[in-house]
């Protein structure tokens, strides 16, 4: 994460962000990435990335020190609808074929709730540059309502 091209800014109190997101993807783990970052080990992402197989995926990675990573599934195509919720103590990934109803893929906590910055990264850890587009970009400052419906 550290190398990557990133733009992040500050968020106050419960608020979700979301995007279609383009990944032009050409080697492995490429990814257009929605972003969650509280400091240097605290930090989550969820990546529209092309797994080991060839195939864009739907992959979320939770870092406390450590980074835990889970691939969720994969898709046909490079878009797709990426939502990430920052709750009052905790954050809640969704994804969406539509934009309009939306999967629960991951939900977690991290440490520093106070100091969050959101926004979007794009990624090519193995190769030489991933393009990444960030289309229909909506920043709701509003608590999600239900986090397994994504509603």
């Amino acid at each position: 994460m550290s190398n990557a091209p990133v733009l992040l800014f500050p968020t106050a109190g419960p608020c979700m962000l979301s995007a279609q997101v383009n990944a032009h993807h050409a080697a492995t783990y490429d990814a257009g990435v929605l972003m969650v970052y509280e400091s240097p080990l605290a930090w989550a992402k969820l990546c529209l990335e092309l797994s080991p197989q060839g195939r864009p995926m739907i992959v979320s990675v939770v870092t406390k020190g450590i980074s835990d990573d889970c691939n969720a599934f994969s898709i046909t195509g490079s878009m797709y609808h990426m939502r990430v919720s920052k709750l009052e103590k905790a954050y809640a990934f969704h994804v969406s074929e539509n934009g309009v109803e939306w999967d629960l893929i991951r939900y977690f906590r991290l440490e520093d709730h106070a100091n969050t910055e959101m926004g979007f990264l794009a990624q090519s850890p193995t190769g030489n540059g991933c393009t990444a587009s960030f289309r229909d970009i909506r920043l709701e400052e509003r608590l999600l309502a239900d986090i397994r419906s994504g509603e």
